[in-house]
């Protein structure tokens, strides 16, 4: 590894044991579906604007308390198309203020 010399040092300092680590008595199974329900949600509405998945698109996850996540993972174009997105709902709101 050239020039990598505290990679591993690097990994270490960057992992957080509350996002891996799951607890006894913890319902992660009920916390996934409820965000698994809102990421069917973002991506229909995604793809109605036009999105493409490959580009970006909504994933279930839980927090370390169980808890729903929803993340958004993309490419580049996919963030510019969001950026552009938000920019027209900024642009609409404003106006309707």
């Amino acid at each position: 590894m050239h020039g990598d010399d505290d990679f591993g040092a690097e990994l270490a300092a960057d992992l957080d044991p509350d996002s891996w680590v799951w607890l006894p008595n913890v319902d992660y199974a009920a916390g996934w579906r409820a965000a698994r329900r809102t990421a069917d949600q973002l991506n229909v509405l995604l793809e109605l604007c036009r999105v493409e998945r490959s580009q970006l698109r909504a994933i279930a996850d839980t927090d370390a308390q169980g808890g729903p996540v929803v993340r958004l993972e993309g490419d580049v174009r996919g963030w510019w198309s969001l950026e552009e997105l938000l920019s027209l709902a900024a642009h609409a709101r404003r106006g309707s203020a």
